[in-house]
């Protein structure tokens, strides 16, 4: 039995009316994944990862995110990067300076894996230290399975594509986030911009594959990469937001280098 044909049995166990639809949503993943992603993921359905999956969500350059439910019914994000096109090679530049990540191979499915592994691991530690990131669920090569944020299966907007209510409150909250995923889990984003948060109406950081530990010798570019951007979108909202270089010094305590 293939890989594709097991995922397909195990759609047995749903509802009839069920079936056609789901079956459809797997033959269209079976065209975009090889069979080693197809595999992972019915691993993760035997596990209790997920039951059916919905349909995918968002199509990114390097990932894509379907919305699965679990057997309770509770919504569940399934982040896939996909082997065959994924830029490998870029990945490996940014994991290279992570001191947990510096003896990846340089072969495509290590780096992809070991990515998809650095940002489950950023989000458990994000998540255990308090900031507002979605909650990890589960990962396996390269899926990982996380908090579904959204409602009814359709997920919150980006603030790219939807301004906060009150920008000062979303300004503040994520100045915080900032600050408590530097101080309390040793992390820096690196990607932090209105592309990666959701509005749920509270903004929550997503997206934390390019996260690195401070150890990384870019962390403190990172971080001030970051906060450059949260000011410039702000501003543009009316925040009187003070200079980048100053947030970061009330964030780490010390002068840029």
């Amino acid at each position: 039995m293939s890989e594709l044909d097991s995922l397909l049995a195990a759609l047995h166990r749903h509802k009839p009316e069920r079936l056609e639809k789901d079956a459809e949503i797997y033959k269209i993943m079976a065209r975009v994944f090889d069979s080693s992603t197809l595999l992972t993921l019915y691993r993760m359905m035997n596990r209790g990862v997920f039951e059916f999956v919905y349909g995918a969500v968002s199509t990114g350059k390097e990932a894509n995110v379907f919305c699965a439910a679990d057997q309770i019914g509770n919504f569940v994000a399934l982040k896939i990067y996909r082997i065959a096109t994924t830029d490998f090679k870029s990945m490996y530049r940014y994991l290279a300076g992570d001191p947990r990540y510096a003896r990846v191979p340089h072969e495509r499915r290590r780096i992809i894996f070991a990515w998809t592994s650095r940002e489950f691991k950023n989000l458990q530690r994000a998540y255990e230290a308090g900031v507002p990131v979605p909650r990890p669920i589960d990962c396996e090569k390269n899926v990982l399975a996380m908090e579904f944020l959204g409602e009814e299966g359709v997920p919150y907007p980006r603030m790219k594509d939807a301004a906060p209510e009150d920008p000062q409150r979303a300004y503040q909250i994520l100045l915080d986030a900032v600050a408590r995923l530097y101080r309390d889990a040793r992390l820096v984003h690196s990607d932090l911009s209105e592309y990666n948060v959701l509005l749920t109406p509270d903004p929550v950081l997503i997206d934390f594959s390019m996260g690195t530990e401070l150890g990384n010798p870019m962390s403190r570019e990172y971080l001030r990469r970051d906060l450059s951007n949260l000011v410039r979108y702000f501003r543009r909202l009316g925040v009187d937001a003070p200079p980048p270089e100053e947030l970061e010094k009330n964030i780490t305590g010390s002068e840029h280098p």
